[in-house]
């Protein structure tokens, strides 16, 4: 049998944060080449994931790799709670010895995998001679988004890939086109821009020149009367962690600072951050910015279908949540306000898959095949399409003519998600893609900080007293 061997120890310890007992699987790790793998009459794998759309776009996609490889059993593991939830169930069962074969998740996710020594180094397939296996026409490394990659570059030392792209999204600013169109606005581009506006549209709903932008049913309210109210706030930002990261970079800040894949540090009690926090807590203070919190919403796109607010910032891949039932109103998308243009950023999301530890090596070859094939050009483009608002992970894949389709003429149900990837791939060109570095650990600052935000601007708490008592919270442990 024509094998690839690499011996590679792999431990299975303990996940910090989580209580992960300490195991030990296969040190002798072999890679299964494309014929022995064929020839293997049934290989059983496991693949978790988010259910919705993305398990079931990804239904579609196991049933070409079925034809393709018929060998292969993938049992599609699709939670429902979220990202969050399989990372906690994941994390259950390799504690029991049980963990599924393939996985999805964010850096943070995966810094915790890793810790524990469960994630399958990748590079070890990538930089194979085996044909079907390593680098090849189908699979260009260099094709990848770098900045996609690079947050899979997870260990201390060395570039070698513990994760690859799967589905990625961005931010983007959603805003009602029809109230714009009627009320003759230009869509801002810089946040001193977003202010200005905002300042206008108070004045002009206050006197009810946005009443008649649509024809308001009985028992609704009309943007005049939700001011009246203290509910009609001009803009919004739907993820409170995602708007201090975020501003965190585009005023010239830092919010962590990862010292290991085990250490990390709290560092946002800076100048720039608090400077970036005056700004938004005084357009809060003047009912000209809020969090969903201020509507009494968990989505500020709940607030944006009711015309409560006019513009909102959200994943790229949520685009279709703020269309209003029964298209009361059109949207349209455009790239997120900046501070200055020499700091353009943009947050980057979406997930990445692994391989996990706990498998056979036939296992982690099949899997390996599968990751191969959804992440082709062609498929990560078909995925992207599936889903909505996900961006493909290679470059080639924009130049598909399905794509390139999709994304000038797309069919009426896709529209909305079709100007959320016209905007991301404006992105490319325009703005820095970032994403903070993970450790085990940065889930907690990302989670304290994003009710500091909230805390800032609907409970006007002051900014110093907010970011020391979000540091006393978090403790010592992410103390620099």
């Amino acid at each position: 049998m024509k094998k690839f061997l690499i011996l590679l120890v792999v431990l299975v310890g303990a996940i910090a944060l989580t209580g992960c007992k300490k195991n030990e699987f296969d040190a002798e790790f072999e890679i299964i080449s494309v014929a022995d793998l064929k020839a293997e009459q049934e290989i059983n794998i496991s693949f978790r994931v988010p259910s919705g759309i993305i398990s079931t776009a990804l239904a579609t996609l196991l049933e070409e790799f079925k034809v393709e490889w018929p060998n292969i059993n993938v049992e599609l593991i699709a939670e429902s709670g979220g990202y969050n939830d399989v990372r906690k169930l994941t994390i259950l069962d390799l504690n029991n010895g049980i963990g599924p074969t393939m996985v999805i998740g964010y850096p943070d996710h995966f810094a915790e995998y890793f810790s524990g020594n469960h994630l399958i180094n990748l590079q070890n397939f990538i930089s194979s001679d085996l044909e079907g296996v390593g680098k090849d026409d189908d699979f260009v490394l260099e094709d990848f988004l770098e900045s996609y990659l690079d947050e899979n570059r997870i260990a201390d030392e060395g570039d070698d890939l513990y994760g690859l792209p799967f589905n990625k999204s961005t931010e983007v600013m959603i805003y009602n086109k029809t109230f714009f169109e009627h009320m003759n606005y230009t869509v801002p581009t810089t946040w001193a821009e977003v202010k200005t506006l905002s300042e206008k549209i108070l004045v002009d709903v206050a006197a009810g020149k946005a009443d008649d932008v649509i024809t308001f049913g009985e028992g609704e309210k009309t943007p005049s009367q939700y001011l009246t109210d203290g509910m009609f706030i001009p803009i919004a930002y739907d993820s409170t962690s995602n708007a201090i990261i975020t501003a965190a970079r585009q005023w010239g800040g830092a919010y962590t600072e990862r010292a290991t894949i085990e250490k990390g540090y709290a560092v946002f009690n800076n100048d720039q951050v608090k400077t970036a926090l005056t700004f938004f807590q005084g357009m809060a203070n003047d009912g000209l910015f809020a969090v969903a919190e201020n509507f009494g919403e968990s989505y500020a796109s709940n607030a944006f279908k009711l015309i409560k607010c006019v513009m909102t910032i959200g994943s790229s891949a949520g685009v279709g949540y703020n269309v209003p039932e029964g298209n009361k109103f059109q949207i349209g998308v455009a790239p997120i306000p900046y501070n200055t243009a020499e700091a353009k950023y943009v947050i980057q999301q979406g997930t990445n898959v692994a391989i996990l530890g706990q498998s056979t090596n036939v296992q982690r070859s099949a899997a390996w095949q599968l990751v191969r094939f959804l992440l082709s050009s062609e498929n990560t483009a078909k995925f992207a399409m599936a889903t909505g608002g996900y961006l493909p992970v290679r470059k080639s894949s924009y130049e598909t003519a399905t794509y390139q389709e999709y994304l000038t003429t797309p069919p009426v149900d896709k529209i909305n998600h079709s100007m959320s990837a016209n905007v991301g791939l404006q992105y490319r060109n325009t703005y820095n893609f970032f994403v903070d570095d993970a450790f085990v650990g940065s889930t907690a600052i990302r989670d304290a900080v994003g009710s500091m935000f909230s805390a800032i601007i609907v409970n006007k708490k002051d900014i110093a007293e907010a970011i020391q008592d979000t540091l006393n919270e978090l403790g010592p442990k992410y103390q620099k």
